[in-house]
């Protein structure tokens, strides 16, 4: 029996969250999509969720203040960062504030997919 995946979603580009959001319920997750971090906050305070991917360019309010206001408010969340910067301050930054992992734009949606299984602690397949 596959364990319980419930997926936040926070991405600006509507296209890529709506093809993350049909990947990843066809993979039989529960998926909640949103496009800001007021709306991540909102979300994550009305619904229970295991991991958050949180794009790092987001409007209005700064990815880092997002991550870390998820993690304090619900430490058992497993936030995963999508970034287009992979340098080491950014990286370093984002895993100061509590994220799980840190990948780079453009990543695959089976390295994505990956990553969220091991912030799950669903092991590789085989």
């Amino acid at each position: 029996m596959m364990p319980d995946r419930s997926i936040l979603l926070v991405d600006d580009d509507e296209e890529f969250l709506e093809i993350l959001v049909r990947r990843f319920t066809r993979r039989g997750m529960q998926v909640v999509g949103v496009g800001c971090p007021d709306q991540a906050l909102d979300a994550a305070g009305q619904q229970h969720f295991h991991v958050a991917v949180v794009d790092r360019s987001l409007p209005g309010r700064d990815s880092g203040q997002l991550i870390a206001r998820l993690k304090a408010a619900h430490g058992h969340l497993q936030v995963i960062v999508l970034s287009g910067h992979g340098d080491a301050s950014s990286v370093a930054d984002a895993l100061d504030q509590g994220a799980f992992e840190y990948l780079i734009k453009p990543c695959g949606l089976a390295d994505l997919e990956g990553a969220i299984n091991r912030a799950l602690g669903i092991p590789d397949s085989v």
